[in-house]
Formats: C-alpha cells, structure tokens, sequence
C-alpha cells in the first residue's frame, strides 16, 4: 500500500480524541499525595502573593540602611522587640535595631537585614528570641549584643538596601497563573500551588479500561516452555502498564482466541461487570483470513473503521464503538505484534485519554552504517539519548522486537520522504520512560 493510500496519523489521533471526549470526566482531589501524576482539568490562579510579605532571608537584624556607616563600618544601634516567624510586621523606630529569624516580617522602616555572624558575637544563643511584647525572652539574642544587653554592635559586609530581604510577590503575585490545563501534577507543583493558597485541584478522572488480546495462539503466564504455535501475552500486561501511566484504570484484562462472537461477547460481558468506558484491543486487525476484530465488525452492534496509518510499525488500526446495553463503548483496535501494540498506545491512546504530551528534541543519530527506512512512511525507531546529546538506535526496525523497546528511552522518528538514514542525521526524537539504567 502506498502512503497516498495511507492516512496520516494527525488525522487519526483527532478521531481518536473525539471519539475518547464523551467519557472522559473530572473530579477534585486534595493536594496531597493523591494528587501526584494526575492531570489538570483547569487552570488555576494564586490566591495568594507569595511571600505574602516581605520577610527575612536570615537570621539577624532589621536595620535601616541610612543608620549604618556603610560596608565593614561598625555601628552599636539599641535594640528593639524581636521579630520572630509568625509575628505581625510591627514597626522599627528610626536609629533601631531589631533581631529578627528566618522568614520573619520586615518591620516598617527596616529595609535589609543584617545577619546575627556579622555582629559582635556572631550568633544568637539558644534562649534565642521570643515574640515581640514577650518580656526577658523577646529581648533575647543577648549572646550577639554588645556589653550593653540593650544594644547590638553590627559590622555588615553589605549596607545595600534590600540585602537578605525576600520581597512580597517576589515568587508569584495574586492572579498569576500556577497550573495550565494539561500540565502533570509534580510534588513541585503540588507545593506551589499550596502555597498559593490552593486545597484542591480538578483533574481528569480515570476513564476505565477494558484489555483484551486477541489470537487463538496466545497463552497466558505459565512459568513453561510455550507449545509449538503458541506464545505468551505480551499486549495484556504492556498495554495496560501503559495506559495506566497515561492515567486510565485498567478493570480488566484478558485474552481471547479467533472468533468474533465470543470476542464480543467477552468485550460485553465485560464492560457490565466493570462499567467500562473504553474498550482496548490488540491483534485481530490486519489483512490475514483470522483478523477476528475485522470479522467482529461485520456482528451487530459493532462499528468499526479500519484505516492504515502512514506510519512504521503500527499501521494497521482499528476505531469505532461496540454496543453495550443501550450505550456505544469507545473500541481502539491495535495491531497484534508487540511493538505495534504499544507504540499504537503511545501515540493514539495517550493524546486521547488527554495525558501531557512527551517531550520531543532534535537530536543527531549516530550510526555505524546506514539505515533504510520506507520512503512514504514515517518511521518510528527504538532509541537510546547518549551522553552526548546524540541517539542511538537499538535494534531493529521489526515490530516484534520488544526487547529493543525495553531497552530504548527515546523514539527516533525518520521523516516521510526519508529513504536513508545516514551517521550524523538530525531526527525528532520522542523521549519516553525506559532503557538501561
């Protein structure tokens, strides 16, 4: 088949979107560990400056920057009330000096601090300071003072304005934009938007998978040497780690063999038991004489197109719905060889279940000897990013090649139009989980 018959995968993943937009949903969750990995439904605005005053960088003093002499000139200024975390910003009396901790309020009238080891005895002692208005505990710090317990001799190595004072906002203003539609939420991410006030975030809620592969000649994990004909089930279990990192919930996965009703039937059953909004298949869509997806789409109730995909490998697909109990079930339909499989997840199940996309370099290859690739297709080829910035490419182009993509933590994608692959050629490279450690 030549790529003017083929479609592009562009148009296929939008079909695929549209066809996932009438099950996916959203829900809130706390910002917590529930959180982590989930994906934003919204956006959300900082409720918040953050700081939301200005406060201090380290433990010393609040001066003003007109009561020094200057950079290593001491000056003996009386000291005020302590100012510790928590305390309102009070105010400092000109000429004044007043302790003050790390993440404290700047009193008005203070404009840097000075830290406690560029005063005279370099360190606060652990009766430290209490809050202002606290008596003999909020007149503390005495150990960093002068021989007057009322006074404290500094010698700043910097009488700037602004020194060790973190401004109000200095982070995020009130209104700013902390969480895009679409972003990942990260443990970063959770702390900002804490921190800007924020509780709960809406995210996409888990659309629930069912995973079946399909071919008489799959057998399940038995620990044994498969029977002559017979292989194990590498779709199940790939397809459905991958789609639960793409943030489905996977409530069942199964093999059938070569028969279309008892495929639907299956499907059928199980999307009841589970209540089920997608359904996942590999295998069964091709152009052979037991292409059991292609037969089930001749059954009623089944819908299904089968385009072929100008891409390598993963070009034969399957789309539609399945009717179950009075409503139409999303159905992908993934080529049956394991590469295919998961690479079909990777570009079409991902985008359409709404998980952020991967991020996409252009990288030099480095190759030791050319490497063909179909002219009229693109091809996607397993890789590993080297040290240098380059990829390498492992294995080979065959589909059936797991082992390569286990290997691999990037995709490099060999352009339509691209007969050959030479040492040194630009390509865009997909960056995915994986490889060797």
């Amino acid at each position: 088949m030549t790529g003017a018959q083929r479609s592009p995968l562009a148009d296929h993943v939008a079909d695929a979107v549209a066809l996932l937009a009438a099950v996916r949903a959203t829900e809130p969750v706390a910002l917590d560990g529930r959180a982590v990995g989930r994906v934003a439904a919204r956006p959300l605005r900082s409720h918040v400056d953050v700081p939301g005053v200005d406060n201090s960088q380290m433990d010393g003093f609040a001066v003003a920057s007109t009561d020094l002499a200057g950079p290593d000139a001491a000056v003996t200024l009386p000291l005020g009330p302590t100012i510790a975390a928590g305390d309102a910003p009070g105010r400092l009396e000109p000429g004044q000096a007043r302790p003050i901790m790390t993440g404290a309020p700047v009193p008005d009238g203070a404009d840097l601090v000075v830290p406690v080891e560029e005063s005279a005895q370099g360190r606060f002692d652990t009766g430290g300071a209490g809050a202002e208005g606290g008596g003999a505990s909020a007149r503390g710090a005495d150990a960093a003072r002068g021989t007057d317990p009322a006074t404290v001799t500094l010698t700043p190595a910097d009488a700037a304005p602004g020194r060790f004072v973190r401004r109000r906002g200095s982070d995020t203003h009130r209104g700013d934009t902390v969480l895009r539609e679409g972003q990942m939420l990260t443990p970063a991410r959770i702390a900002h938007l804490a921190a800007c006030g924020l509780g709960e975030v809406e995210v996409g809620a888990p659309v629930r998978v069912v995973v079946l592969s399909t071919g008489s000649e799959v057998r399940g994990p038995s620990g044994a040497e498969p029977a002559p004909g017979t292989l194990h089930d590498a779709n199940g279990p790939g397809l459905a780690a991958a789609l639960t990192e793409a943030g489905a919930e996977v409530v069942h996965r199964g093999a059938v063999p070569d028969d279309a009703t008892l495929l639907l039937e299956r499907l059928r059953d199980e999307v009841l038991a589970h209540d089920a909004d997608l359904i996942v298949t590999s295998g069964g869509v091709s152009m052979g004489a037991f292409e059991v997806v292609r037969h089930a789409a001749d059954l009623p109730g089944t819908t299904l197109a089968f385009p072929t995909l100008a891409m390598q490998p993963g070009g034969p697909q399957g789309i539609g719905t399945l009717e179950v109990d009075g409503r139409r079930v999303p159905w992908l339909a993934f080529p049956g060889n394991p590469v295919s499989a998961l690479l079909s997840c990777e570009l079409i199940a991902r985008p359409a279940l709404g998980a952020p996309p991967r991020r996409r370099l252009r990288l030099p290859v480095r190759l030791e000897a050319e490497e063909s690739s179909p002219e009229h297709l693109e091809q996607y080829r397993r890789a590993r990013v080297l040290p240098s910035g380059a990829v390498r490419l492992v294995g080979g182009a065959s589909s059936h090649l797991i082992g390569g993509y286990a290997a691999a933590d990037a995709l490099a994608i060999v352009p339509v139009g691209a007969a050959v692959v030479r040492d040194g050629d630009l390509l865009e490279t997909l960056l995915i989980p994986g490889g060797d450690s």
